[in-house]
């Protein structure tokens, strides 16, 4: 099966260098490496490849209204990129481990968090908070809110402020 890898790197080799850094090489083996033979090769790296594809793509589940995601990462500021690349990193530890029954809920339970807090994180963003992704799209009107046009058929019309009294043209 082939994977569509947009942020932690265009090649499988690319985006498991980029997650070994990010979560460490120990916890990397220890999510990935199911089958326990010191690697995270075939079976183990279709694997990873398919979390990285379902945690990229929440990612951009996440941002699409509001900034245009998927982004093209070749017009992205390196500092969102490399926002866009940790929040992802941190994401796929949950999305490896949520449905593997041998995972105790106590032993899922710190990945959970991380994934929680990379979500939050990565809904910030979405939401704003008072900047701007650099490098990514502004936020535009959607057809559902329509878009605002002033009607010029008011000028010379008065009206009267209620709070002060104040009478304007």
């Amino acid at each position: 099966m082939s994977f569509t890898l947009r942020y932690l790197g265009t090649t499988v080799a690319e985006a498991k260098t980029y997650a070994q850094e990010v979560l460490t090489p120990q916890v990397f083996l220890q999510i990935f490496d199911m089958d326990r033979d010191g690697a995270v090769s075939g079976a183990d790296e279709t694997a990873f490849a398919a979390t990285v594809e379902r945690t990229e793509t929440e990612f951009d589940e996440t941002l699409v209204v509001s900034h245009g995601a998927p982004f093209d990462v070749s017009t992205l500021a390196a500092s969102t990129l490399r926002s866009i690349r940790q929040i992802i990193a941190e994401g796929l530890p949950w999305n490896a481990v949520k449905l593997r029954a041998s995972m105790a809920d106590e032993k899922k339970a710190p990945y959970r968090v991380l994934w929680k807090d990379a979500q939050d994180r990565a809904r910030r963003i979405r939401t704003d908070d008072g900047r701007r992704l650099p490098g990514a799209s502004t936020p535009q009107p959607t057809p559902r809110a329509g878009v605002i046009t002033g009607d010029d058929g008011d000028a010379g019309t008065t009206w009267q402020n209620i709070a002060s009294g104040v009478v304007s043209v």
